[in-house]
């Protein structure tokens, strides 16, 4: 004979009573605006933010009568990012010599020199002392060139020296 147990009766299962898991819902948001950074970061207005670059005529003899023409030279510290399109303007002031146009200062001197901006390659398009310029930010958002270009024709009869001018451009977006 074999033997063998069985259980005969009920079986008690527990399961954990199911309570309502409550839900709401709430708002995220985030407001973005348009804006300009200038060297990585959001000066203040009227901040200086450092060396934009130069304009550099070069070495020429006194006795010279050429024109030259150049383009500004980024500083390689200077930059600047803009939300792509957004308005943005740029002015530049009139120098140290601003009573008869742009001019270069002999600096051990008075003799002065005169030279031109313009916002083209073709120097069809002068930049005026304080004249809004627009930007574009639509094709290079990101290091935006500063539409900026030179003209000076020697006279051939200024004396020798360093000739020197410093201007002041503003940005406004």
């Amino acid at each position: 004979m074999t033997w063998g147990l069985r259980l005969i009766g009920p079986m008690i299962v527990i399961v954990g009573i199911a309570q309502a898991a409550p839900t709401d819902t709430f708002m995220v948001s985030a407001t973005i605006t348009p804006g300009c950074l200038v060297n990585h970061g959001i000066p203040s207005e009227g901040a200086q933010v450092g060396i934009l670059g130069s304009l550099a005529f070069g070495t020429a003899s006194a006795l010279s009568q050429e024109t030259r023409n150049v383009a500004l030279l980024s500083s390689g510290s200077f930059t600047l990012s803009c939300t792509p399109g957004i308005p943005l303007s740029m002015s530049i002031d009139g120098g140290l010599q601003p009573n008869a146009g742009r001019q270069l200062k002999r600096n051990d001197g008075s003799e002065t020199l005169t030279y031109q901006l313009y916002r083209d390659a073709a120097l069809a398009n002068p930049i005026g002392i304080d004249q809004p310029i627009t930007i574009d930010t639509t094709t290079t958002p990101d290091n935006i060139p500063l539409p900026v270009w030179g003209s000076l024709t020697l006279p051939g009869n200024l004396p020798a020296g360093s000739y020197s001018d410093e201007l002041v451009l503003t940005l406004e977006w």
